[in-house]
């Protein structure tokens, strides 16, 4: 089963949230955020874990007018996207059960969106630790 987590930096502040593959294929948030502000490198690879356990495929297809942000927007203090993508970094956390793929993203701005950069292979038996090392460096390293 594929499952994928969303982790967004926003001034210094870190959201991990589970992601959850539509039946009209496309990946959508949780409305569960998990808000750090500089977690250890274990607390963020366990919030990452946790988010993966809880993706899941083939949920219903959202309404087109569905405030499917609003969670992610509330958690993160702001009203509106374009205000939560001026000062955002993201990357994602796939599994496929055997391996990990770590994604950075490169902020285009809110008309844009989130750009995906080459992928990171991580076995899934990498530690917690090194799990939350691995996308701490990289959200350090995104533009």
């Amino acid at each position: 089963m594929k499952k994928l987590a969303a982790i967004y930096e926003r001034k210094g502040r870190l959201f991990v949230t589970a992601s959850h593959k539509t039946k009209a294929g496309f990946w959508i948030d949780d409305a569960h955020v998990a808000c750090f502000s500089q977690p250890s490198h274990d607390e963020l690879g366990r919030a990452i874990e946790q988010a993966l356990e809880r993706s899941q495929e083939g949920v219903l297809t959202p309404s087109p007018d569905a405030r499917i942000d609003k969670p992610l927007l509330t958690a993160a203090g702001v009203g509106s996207w374009p205000t939560f993508m001026k000062l955002s970094k993201h990357v994602t956390v796939f599994s496929d059960g055997s391996l990990l793929k770590v994604t950075p993203y490169r902020n285009l701005g809110s008309k844009e969106g989130f750009e995906p950069e080459p992928d990171m292979a991580v076995p899934s038996a990498t530690s917690v630790s090194v799990l939350g090392q691995i996308v701490a460096d990289l959200l350090s390293r995104a533009a």
